[in-house]
This record gives structure tokens, C-alpha cells and sequence, in this order.
């Protein structure tokens, strides 16, 4: 039994390698094991799906976007909101009078991120709920003051497909390209079906990743 021991310490001494490998694996499997914190956010340009809506609504502002995950290095659960506005002019419904439109549509979605140890490639699956709010406004001597608001909430899914860089420690910057379909359908207090409001948006921005 002496013999054996004395072999086996003779065999790990004479190669310091094989221990140092097993020492390098366990320091890698570990971090792929530990938890991983994300967050961070964007700007982006979003086109909406909606039929006319370019149109109607030629003056938007940047998205904003905003994402937060949790998990190891290869998997994790991740939370995104962005918000859309654009303004433009729209003919009110059975009046010939052109009015002021706003549009306010903001995204929530949930659902999980693939990340690779070898790329800088990640992708998102995700579900996604979007609210939009349209208001019209028109001041003219026919209809004197009126406003029309209106509501939808579309459900669907999403996906995304992005690449990140680190650039100082913890901080990374991506961009990604990001499209939601939208498989419910919502009606106005008219009875009208209201469009899917899905649609691409194209973003980047710094994420922090602990």
C-alpha cells in the first residue's frame, strides 16, 4: 500500500501539468456555474408594422430601451422595456378635419438569453405585451375643440439577435436587432380591429455585466 501512495505522489509531482489543468478546468467550470448579473440600456430606431403608419406618423423620436437579466455565463433570464413616440397630423374619423396625432406605445418582454463562451453572439427568445395610446387633437371653427384617445394591447413573441464586445472590465457595449410579432388583435370602442403593433427596431448600448 506504501508502494502505491509513493507512486501516485511520485506520478502528480512529475507532472505539474496535469494538476494545473485540472486546476484551469475547475476555475472555468466555475465560472460558467456562477451567477451573472446584467443591465443596462439603448437607443434605437423602431418601425412599426402597422399599415399607413409611416404615413401618417413622419416625426419619431429615438427609442428608448432599457434591459436587465440574471443567470450564469450561457443562460439567463433576462427583462427588457422600451417605449416608441412619434407625432404627426391624422384626419379624425367622420369629420373632414385634420388634427394633431401623438402616439405613445411601450414594450414589456420576458424571456431568456443564449450567450456563447467562443462569440461574442447572443440571441433572445422572448414574450412580448405592447400598450399603445393614440391621442387627436384638432382646434377648428367647425368642431371647435375635440379630442380623441384611444387604447391597444397586443401579445405576441419576440426575438432578438446581437453582439456585445467588452470594452473596460465589466462594461460592454451591443447592438441588436430586435423584431416582435404580435398574434392577438385588439378592437377600437368602434368594433374596428386595431393593427398588430409589432415591427424591427435596430439599437445599441452599454450593458454592464457583473
Amino acid at each position: 500500500m506504501k508502494i502505491f501512495l509513493i507512486a501516485i505522489m511520485f506520478f502528480l509531482t512529475s507532472h505539474p501539468s496535469l494538476s494545473q489543468d485540472r486546476e484551469e478546468t475547475k476555475i472555468e467550470e466555475k465560472k460558467k456555474s456562477s451567477l451573472s448579473l446584467l443591465f443596462g440600456g439603448a437607443a434605437g430606431n423602431f418601425a412599426i408594422d402597422a399599415s399607413k403608419f409611416n404615413s401618417i406618423y413622419s416625426n419619431r423620436s429615438v427609442s428608448r430601451i432599457y434591459v436587465a437579466g440574471i443567470g450564469n455565463k450561457q443562460l439567463l433570464l433576462i427583462g427588457k422595456y422600451r417605449e416608441f413616440y412619434a407625432r404627426g397630423t391624422s384626419l379624425v374619423q367622420n369629420i373632414e378635419v385634420s388634427g394633431k396625432a401623438d402616439w405613445k406605445q411601450k414594450f414589456y418582454s420576458i424571456g431568456i438569453r443564449l450567450l456563447s463562451d467562443d462569440s461574442p453572439l447572443y440571441a433572445d427568445l422572448l414574450y412580448v405585451v405592447t400598450k399603445a395610446e393614440e391621442t387627436i387633437t384638432t382646434n377648428d371653427p367647425v368642431v371647435n375643440e375635440l379630442t380623441i384617445r384611444q387604447e391597444s394591447e397586443n401579445k405576441g413573441g419576440g426575438v432578438s439577435l446581437g453582439v456585445t464586445i467588452s470594452i473596460l472590465g465589466p462594461i460592454n457595449i451591443f447592438a441588436e436587432g430586435d423584431y416582435s410579432y404580435m398574434v392577438s388583435e385588439d378592437r377600437n370602442d368602434q368594433g374596428k380591429v386595431i393593427p398588430k403593433l409589432g415591427g424591427v427596431c435596430l439599437s445599441a448600448g452599454v450593458v454592464i455585466i457583473l
